[in-house]
């Protein structure tokens, strides 16, 4: 299948998932106040008491990776780091949000080498990642706030095999968020919010550290193009304010990753060209948990 083939099917899975996810961002908007009204439960007005022009963020950044490429190998386990955030609010509605977070951990990797032979290790793994995010808000019957987004993602991984065969992997993803988040009240000095988000990929590369084998051995780096794969997220995120200087939030997280065959390589030994190499087909599910304070 071509590539123009495959965006076509993309785009269909992703308009019958729509009607799905749109059904999800009525519910958690509108359903939870009339549920606690049923209950007695008072819910807050507004959202106004949570929303400042400027606010920072910093906190704990929790998630377990699941990486395969199928047929090929697995690598799992838990990575722990920091995450910290800019989001800024006009009184006319624009919204600009910035977030920065690391995390550190080791998987358990399942699969062969380059010859195929197999190969179970620990990996040391850690990942970056940057987001600049602009959009518009709407105010909202019952004080909800409903804000749709765009803006600019890169994602970096550094995965380092621990074992004879293994070699470092730099996986680089730029790509484009285009979603909708939104902030409800709930109970007295709490919100709650829910953000879906469609990642359109953008560019990607893959650098493989084979010389890491040994020296005779050059880097291959296989590129990936516009188009060859997208992500999606989906988060919920409580909000409560103690006072008017403490505050927390607790947002869980899904990532999802989908990612085409790469570009080729040369793989060479000496500097002569042995074979080509392609980075495989593959996809990373992430369930994760962040914990932050705002200032």
């Amino acid at each position: 299948m071509n590539k123009f083939a495959r965006l076509i099917l993309k785009g269909a899975k992703l308009r019958k998932k729509s009607k799905f996810f749109i059904m999800i961002m009525v519910s958690v908007i509108f359903v939870p106040p009339f549920i606690l009204n049923a209950w007695g439960i008072a819910f807050a007005d507004n959202t106004n008491f949570m929303i400042g022009e400027n606010t920072f963020e910093i906190g704990f950044d929790t998630k377990y990776l699941d990486y395969e490429e199928d047929g090929y190998m697995e690598e799992d386990g838990w990575m722990y780091g920091i995450v910290g955030k800019y989001i800024y609010h006009e009184n006319n509605g624009l919204m600009f949000k910035t977030s920065l977070s690391i995390v550190f951990g080791e998987t358990d990797y399942d699969g062969q080498t380059q010859s195929g032979t197999p190969v179970k290790a620990d990996t040391d793994d850690w990942i970056f990642e940057w987001r600049a995010l602009i959009g518009k808000d709407y105010r909202l019957t019952g004080g909800s706030l409903l804000t749709p987004f765009t803006g600019i993602g890169y994602r970096y991984w550094n995965n380092d095999i621990d074992a004879s065969g293994g070699y470092e992997r730099e996986i680089q993803y730029w790509y484009l968020p285009i979603g909708v988040k939104s902030i409800s009240p709930l109970i007295k000095n709490w919100t709650w919010g829910v953000s879906m988000e469609y990642d359109l990929f953008l560019s990607g590369k893959i650098k493989s550290h084979i010389s890491d084998i040994h020296p005779k051995y050059n880097d291959p780096e296989n590129d990936q193009d516009f188009g060859d794969g997208y992500g999606v997220r989906f988060s919920l995120q409580f909000n409560s304010k103690i006072s008017d200087s403490l505050g927390f939030s607790i947002e869980p997280y899904i990532i999802y990753w989908d990612i085409d065959e790469s570009d080729t390589s040369t793989w060479t030994e000496y500097g002569m060209p042995i074979t080509y190499v392609v980075e495989p087909e593959n996809d990373t599910t992430i369930y994760g948990l962040r914990l932050t304070i705002p200032y």
